[in-house]
């Protein structure tokens, strides 16, 4: 593959794991919400370092903070369009019983992190109640939509943070 820009590279790469790990979850092994967001977040972090170097080694060692973020927040930018893509077509058109099990992964997540923590029977029960009222429209196409910006969101602060180190100014170059 020869892509003009690294971030467009690495953001296809970051769409297609980002695929390949919910397909694993969803139809393979159940991984859980949490583990799923560990390899999706640890997937994240190394996909921006990779395209980041790259980056860099491009500009001959060099890579300003702006750059970095460009380059960070783009290929996550890329790779959250590419899975929330899939994610609504899978689960509008493919599959739709997978909504009914989503449902139920994040309605346990719920009450297992609301036991963990010692909340009371009562408050477990109509915070359940309340999560499975707000779950009914959440994989609406429209929703699934906003849900990619707000990951857009969650993306760039955590390029910004990468960005930090990998940074490199030409006077410590």
């Amino acid at each position: 593959m020869d892509f003009q820009n690294t971030w467009i590279k690495y953001g296809i790469y970051y769409g297609l794991v980002s695929v390949i790990i919910m397909l694993f979850s969803f139809y393979i092994a159940q991984l859980g919400i949490g583990l799923q967001m560990l390899l999706g977040l640890a997937t994240m972090i190394t996909l921006f370092v990779l395209a980041g170097r790259e980056q860099k080694n491009k500009n001959m060692g060099v890579l300003s903070y702006g750059e970095a973020l460009k380059t960070t927040f783009l290929c996550g930018f890329v790779g959250v369009v590419i899975s929330g893509l899939f994610m609504m077509i899978l689960t509008n058109f493919v599959d739709p019983s997978l909504i009914d099990i989503l449902k139920e992964q994040g309605i346990e997540a719920a009450k297992s992190m609301m036991e963990m923590f010692g909340a009371p029977e009562e408050t477990i029960s109509e915070a359940l109640e309340k999560a499975e009222t707000d779950m009914e429209g959440k994989f609406s196409p429209i929703n699934q939509i906003l849900s990619i910006f707000q990951s857009a969101l969650f993306v760039l602060i955590i390029a910004a943070i990468v960005s930090i180190f990998l940074k490199k100014d030409e006077k410590t170059a």
